[in-house]
């Protein structure tokens, strides 16, 4: 688990944060739990039962499921219902940063975080 996640203000005011606004508060508590997640990761791909996302935000598994879908349709991020695995688009840029050099320590994590993915086929 990570000890820390980055959250810019700007989750509430850009494009994104707009959109999830009008999309309603399940999906605001879904994509700010996303984010901040003890299951997330650097590069926000990871597994994620739907019955975890609504226990652990307490939107219950309706609750959870419509702000999942409106999050997906907002372009927040992608599931794979099937894989159970999340993915939110922006989080490598916002956790990582945006560009690394090939010396940066951080490349290191990055391919530690893919390799331990499961296999998804």
């Amino acid at each position: 688990m990570r000890d820390y996640a980055k959250v810019s203000p700007r989750f509430w005011l850009g494009e994104t944060g707009r959109e999830l606004r009008k999309a309603g508060a399940e999906a605001q508590v879904v994509a700010f739990y996303l984010m901040t997640s003890p299951h997330a990761n650097m590069l926000g791909l990871y597994y994620l039962p739907v019955l975890y996302l609504a226990h652990e935000t307490g939107l219950g598994l309706e609750g959870a499921s419509k702000g999942l879908k409106r999050a997906v349709e907002a372009g927040f991020c992608s599931y794979d219902h099937d894989a159970e695995m999340v993915w939110v688009h922006e989080m490598a840029a916002w956790q990582v940063g945006e560009t690394l050099k090939p010396g940066d320590n951080r490349c290191a994590g990055v391919r530690n975080e893919y390799a331990s993915l499961p296999e998804n086929a």
